[in-house]
């Protein structure tokens, strides 16, 4: 792709010996830059990123070893919950990219008045998550499960929906900080929760300190409480830290509807992006349930164990997506084109050593969550295709962010909806029913649609600063 560097040659030797990107030093201090600033801005949103999973974790840890049939209620009610959320983290991630943009131009007033849009607006937005999720068991029978399994799942996405309103301001002000290149203090508030979390699911999950014992419902509540105390903290921090009045956190802002009209844009197209993509590892699990308990249970432990890498590759994702998002307010479409290219190259340095582990060690990581020995025997094969899914997953993932963070919005959306409903839903109900190959079956669908989707995404991405390169004017 050298030649997207080409630029007019009009200069001064002294400006090209500097900045021609056919010059060695040059291409070392800025890949040494992407880099640094990737390692800067990705630990700690990696960091959070895990925190929010190991809520999630613990979650499943403590229920699996409470009760296999609580295990089941648990990950069928986390079905429809899950698409909820992920669908809100889509629509609010216009907060990050409009802040970055703002944040890279050298407009911090902007990057307040994006903040205090986004409260009002994540919390709308949760309203509605907590209306669908509210139907608990009568949805899950829609779904098609067990009668058994959409009560005790019903009971669990009402405790869980409570909390759905916080979870999404909590998430427009992460997603702030990370846009202000400030990711530290949302990863210490994580974690801080973290510790909550684990102590409320051992008060209401086994029953201590005057509690009868819960299972998957004592769990939810505990989950909801967390996070609702989360975002009413961040709030608080976000308005009392240092350098309030450089963001314009206090000033007075219009909140008419024609000024939301960006963050909704970029959010409904990545919305649509986090939907279409959770909607089929969502079928997964409801097929997972079509099969039985177990399956599912397995099913549910494997996602968890796929979940963790994961999030270390969402954080980088994140990151990405500023480090696009900054270039692109300034405009320097080199910049631009390394910062996706650097956050795919250390995505793989990082996700390389992490496969390695789920193959050589699935029955170990297995016996973590559940000391049932045929709901091990199920899911070792499901941890080992899930490292595979990892690598291609993630990669997809990283450079779908840096799509989002140059504010291209519908073309990914279509190619998410391609891979993962077009080709992933059918491709498992055939693998895992006409083949019989079961929960096996579901997972390798996951596979195929995340190459595809790398692929796809890639191709986009590159095509685009190609386009950069050759519009009139660009550096």
């Amino acid at each position: 792709m050298t030649f997207l560097f080409l630029r007019p040659m009009k200069k001064s030797m002294t400006d090209i010996q500097s900045t021609d990107p056919h010059n060695s030093p040059w291409i070392r201090e800025r890949l040494k830059r992407q880099f640094s600033e990737l390692v800067r801005l990705s630990f700690p949103i990696v960091l959070q990123r895990l925190g929010i999973m190991g809520m999630g974790i613990v979650d499943t840890i403590m229920v699996g070893r409470y009760s296999a049939q609580e295990l089941a209620y648990q990950s069928i009610a986390y079905v429809p919950v899950v698409a909820v959320i992920v669908t809100a983290i889509g629509l609010m991630m216009g907060t990050m990219v409009l802040t970055s943009n703002a944040f890279g131009a050298g407009d911090f007033k902007a990057c307040g008045r994006i903040w205090q849009r986004s409260l009002p607006y994540g919390f709308v937005l949760g309203m509605f998550g907590f209306i669908l999720c509210f139907m608990g068991e009568p949805l899950l029978l829609l779904l098609g499960q067990e009668a058994d399994i959409a009560r005790g799942g019903g009971v669990v996405m009402q405790a869980v929906a409570i909390g759905i309103p916080m979870t999404c301001v909590m998430l427009a002000c992460t997603f702030f900080l990370e846009g202000i290149n400030r990711p530290l203090p949302g990863m210490v508030f994580i974690m801080g929760a973290n510790v909550i979390n684990i102590f409320l699911n051992w008060v209401f999950v086994y029953g201590h300190l005057g509690f009868d014992p819960m299972g998957a419902e004592g769990s939810a509540w505990a989950t909801s409480f967390v996070r609702t105390c989360l975002a009413l903290g961040l709030i608080i921090y976000i308005w009392t830290m240092a350098g309030h009045e450089k963001f314009g956190i206090r000033q007075k802002v219009d909140f008419r509807l024609h000024k939301w009209k960006r963050l909704r844009h970029i959010g409904y197209g990545s919305g649509l992006t986090n939907g279409a993509e959770h909607m089929g590892f969502a079928t997964l699990e409801i097929f997972a349930g079509w099969i039985g308990a177990l399956t599912l249970g397995a099913v549910a432990i494997a996602y968890n164990v796929y979940g963790i890498p994961y999030m270390i590759a969402y954080g980088i994702a994140g990151a990405t997506s500023v480090r696009v998002g900054i270039a692109l307010g300034r405009r320097d479409h080199r910049d631009l084109l390394l910062a996706g290219t650097c956050g795919i190259l250390f995505n793989i340095i990082l996700m390389v050593p992490l496969l390695a582990v789920l193959i050589l060690y699935p029955a170990e990581i297995a016996s973590l969550f559940t000391r049932e020995p045929d709901l091990v025997v199920i899911t070792v094969p499901l941890i080992v295709l899930s490292a595979w899914m990892l690598l291609f997953d993630s990669l997809q993932t990283v450079i779908g962010n840096g799509l989002r963070g140059r504010r291209d919005i519908w073309a990914p959306t279509a190619l998410y909806f391609f891979s993962y409903i077009i080709v992933m839903i059918p491709l498992s109900y055939i693998l895992a029913f006409t083949y019989d190959r079961g929960a096996i079956g579901l997972f390798e669908s996951t596979v195929v649609a995340s190459v595809i989707s790398f692929v796809l995404l890639t191709a986009r991405f590159y095509y685009l600063s190609y386009q950069d390169f050759r519009s009139p004017g660009s550096p």
